[in-house]
């Protein structure tokens, strides 16, 4: 659901549940509760008891709590991948993924077990973590360790994305696709027909031969 993007991130080892407004919380679930947070951080469990805790919540639960289990089998940290990688794991209920790169600034991105990785600007050796968060059948969550310090290697593409949108012929050449990047949407746009930006922060992603 697009309101988690509103809430701060999830650590190795966290388990907890998620709820779309924290009047809704039923209180039983607060039991072995250990702090909740909304879109402004922090927020009181005992504001969640007492149902004055409007909007998105997450509720992080202590070691007494039993979180189901999973774990990335690959790639390993400190590994390297090429692109669209097959991400293996094993989960004991459904898992997500989240990768975590830079783009416009670094942040933690869902993916697919093969990862798109076609429109992923180039990246710092080692920079990339992934995650696996899985959710049991009564919708609680846990969270993995982080596979880390990932490169990902390329020997005849090159991905680069200009913030400030259209960079010009000069630093075009070469250039064989490109895609416009609005929020968390790619809309691949012919080199051609470039024009201004579709929107306001809204930043050029160019894949280069070498």
């Amino acid at each position: 659901m697009k309101w988690i993007l509103c809430l701060l991130a999830i650590g190795p080892g966290d388990t907890y549940r998620e709820f779309s407004d924290g009047r809704a919380v039923p209180v039983e679930q607060l039991s072995g509760a250990l702090r909740a947070e909304n879109a402004a951080g922090e927020t009181s469990l005992a504001l969640l008891r007492s149902k004055k805790t409007e909007g998105p919540v997450r509720v992080f639960y202590g070691a007494s709590v039993v979180a189901p289990k999973g774990w990335i089998q690959a790639p390993r940290s400190g590994g390297a991948v090429r692109d669209n990688p097959v991400i293996r794991y094993e989960a004991e209920g459904d898992g997500e993924l989240w990768a975590y790169y830079e783009r416009l600034g670094s942040a933690w991105h869902r993916i697919d077990s093969t990862w798109d990785t076609r429109w992923v600007p180039d990246q710092r050796q080692g920079s990339i973590k992934l995650q696996l968060r899985v959710r049991g059948k009564d919708g609680l969550w846990s969270a993995t360790g982080y596979v880390e310090d990932l490169s990902l290697e390329r020997k005849k593409v090159s991905v680069k994305i200009f913030q400030a949108g259209d960079p010009g012929a000069a630093a075009l050449a070469g250039a064989t696709e490109a895609a416009w990047l609005v929020g968390e949407e790619i809309r691949p746009i012919p080199l051609a027909r470039l024009g201004t930006a579709p929107a306001v922060g809204a930043a050029l992603v160019v894949r280069f031969e070498r």
